[in-house]
């Protein structure tokens, strides 16, 4: 009888520990799934959006930044995504776009000072540039065409260097380059989902 209670005990120990380790990372390594009514959106396309949210013109390239305040994911790369603001925010405007859910206080309280926080009523923005998770990544040049669209980086901590995918972005479209070929972990988008 006691050995069967260790090992009911043990089993459910392991059970706890391996749903924990699921929660807390597994599920956001694995690709965000594909809502049933996503429309692709391509680089060069023009966005559409209503300037209530965005203003239609630029003297600079943009940045809209998709963040979720309850969103692990979100959460880990504030970090980089300040470090961007603080390198890039002279050069080119952003914006944060907190989903329609989304408590909109909670989410400045995040962000860096000086971000202008977009409330995405009806997910209208995040749709319009493709968008279906965050955090993601909208560069949009002066005109509104979609430049780039994708994740930070392929580590969610944005430790890994040589795939900020992002700032390798922001650069080239600084210096008026074409967008660096990137591989699938650039534009494939992992974390929590905006809609359904």
């Amino acid at each position: 009888m006691r050995r069967l209670l260790l090992i009911l005990i043990t089993f459910f120990l392991t059970t706890l520990i391996g749903w924990t380790f699921w929660y807390q990372e597994i599920q956001y390594w694995l690709p965000t799934p594909v809502p049933a009514s996503y429309s692709v959106v391509r680089p060069g396309e023009v966005i559409a959006f209503d300037s209530i949210l965005l203003p239609q013109q630029h003297d600079k390239p943009v940045l809209l930044h998709f963040f979720s305040p309850t969103c692990p994911c979100s959460r880990f790369n504030l970090r980089h995504f300040s470090d961007l603001y603080r390198t890039y925010g002279k050069q080119v405007c952003f914006y944060a776009v907190t989903p329609a859910v989304q408590d909109l206080d909670k989410a400045k309280g995040y962000l860096p000072e000086g971000i202008t926080v977009i409330h995405d009523t009806d997910d209208a923005l995040a749709k319009a540039c493709g968008v279906y998770s965050t955090p993601q990544a909208v560069l949009l040049q002066q005109d509104n065409t979609l430049y780039f669209r994708g994740n930070y980086n392929r580590s969610r901590y944005c430790t890994n260097k040589a795939t900020n995918y992002v700032e390798q972005a922001l650069v080239a479209l600084l210096k008026h380059q074409p967008l660096p070929s990137f591989d699938s972990a650039a534009t494939v988008p992992y974390g929590c989902a905006i809609y359904e």
